[in-house]
């Protein structure tokens, strides 16, 4: 199979534990021929233990990208520089499938559009979620109406931040502790749960939400109550609580009901999908988990090589950013956001001139 030269910008934990192990399956169809960091020690044990020798470790992507045997770059790099790191990749005039969200505001976001139908390469923003395989097969069964149509869901999140930053997890980098973006965790985690629910049920038409405010730079809010309608008569409850822990099961999860059954994804990594019917049957539809990342690149290749449409493309990162925008608009406000016919924000997020500074509460512990 024809592979992709492939250069990495941003060797953390995003590249160690998401994009590496994918990567490392698909050896037949991507060669990775550079890697770039800040931390050049760090680039140059990566670079060696690819087999790239020291000639293919650098600090500097733009040097990088002056390589011509480079078709296409991976960026994982902190929010904040999304926007320049991917701007110089299109620039350079190579293929880029980067990290979500693909920049901090809609305006980065639609200067990015605009500069890759100028330099006509491609672009796959790697939101994990519209890959997952539970996302798909839920996704079928809905457009296959297993449980008739669809009338109201739950979207249930809780995770202790503060837990899992001490804990090695993803919250314990800095830039993510101290950001300098707009949302903070809303931005970088609430994100995906709007792309599923996107993905799931299509664009939102409109958000009323509420929010609880706090004072630490991670988040403007502790926790994030939204009612959400979509086409087709649809209406769910989005929840996002940062500070607590689940210690009932089944977890809330997913729960999507509809005319004539319910779908209940209890957590994304549990492997089942479960489907009651109102008529008392019931089934369990396993899954392999946490494969998006496999599937993303898999996208990204077919995309480059044989020219088929990529699934999550800029336009719909985009849509996701001013989602969110428009979230954190309804809760500072008050009010309902509607969005325009297309399912766009546009205009939201212009009113917001400043980060909102919210009372001080000592939520997190």
């Amino acid at each position: 199979m024809d592979k992709v030269k492939l250069g990495i910008i941003g060797l953390g934990l995003a590249w160690e534990r998401l994009h590496a192990p994918a990567l490392s399956r698909l050896k037949d169809r991507f060669e990775i021929v550079a890697v770039c960091d800040k931390d050049m020690v760090k680039a140059l044990s990566v670079a060696r233990y690819l087999g790239l020798g020291d000639a293919g470790a650098y600090s500097d992507y733009n040097q990088m990208l002056e390589r011509p045997d480079i078709e296409a770059v991976d960026t994982l790099v902190p929010i904040q520089e999304n926007f320049e790191c991917a701007a110089a990749v299109i620039k350079s005039g190579k293929h880029l499938i980067c990290e979500k969200p693909f920049a901090a505001t809609p305006e980065a976001a639609r200067e990015l559009i605009h500069l890759r139908n100028k330099m006509n390469v491609k672009v796959l923003v790697a939101e994990n979620i519209r890959y997952e395989e539970e996302n798909t097969l839920i996704k079928r069964l809905i457009a296959d109406a297993h449980i008739g149509n669809p009338v109201y869901f739950i979207d249930n999140h809780i995770v202790e931040y503060n837990r899992e930053a001490q804990t090695g997890g993803f919250a314990q980098t800095e830039w993510r502790q101290n950001p300098k973006y707009r949302g903070g965790v809303l931005l970088d985690s609430g994100i995906h749960h709007i792309a599923r629910m996107r993905f799931l049920f299509g664009n939102v038409a409109s958000i009323s939400a509420l929010g609880r405010p706090t004072s630490v730079e991670f988040s403007p809010y502790s926790c994030v109550n939204a009612l959400m309608s979509f086409p087709e008569n649809i209406a769910g409850h989005y929840s996002f609580f940062l500070a607590g822990k689940e210690t009932q099961y089944p977890l809330v999860g997913l729960r999507i009901f509809g005319t004539h059954g319910e779908i209940f994804l209890e957590e994304r990594g549990c492997g089942y999908v479960n489907i009651s019917y109102k008529d008392g049957r019931t089934e369990a539809l396993s899954y392999s988990p946490s494969q998006g990342h496999y599937h993303e690149f898999e996208d990204f290749h077919t995309t480059l090589r044989f020219g088929d449409k990529i699934e999550s493309t800029p336009e719909k990162a985009l849509v996701d950013i001013e989602t969110i925008f428009a979230l954190m608009e309804a809760v500072k406000l008050g009010e309902i956001i509607r969005s325009s016919q297309s399912g766009a924000f546009d205009g939201i997020y212009s009113k917001i001139t400043h980060v909102y500074n919210p009372p001080r509460e000592a939520v997190f512990r």
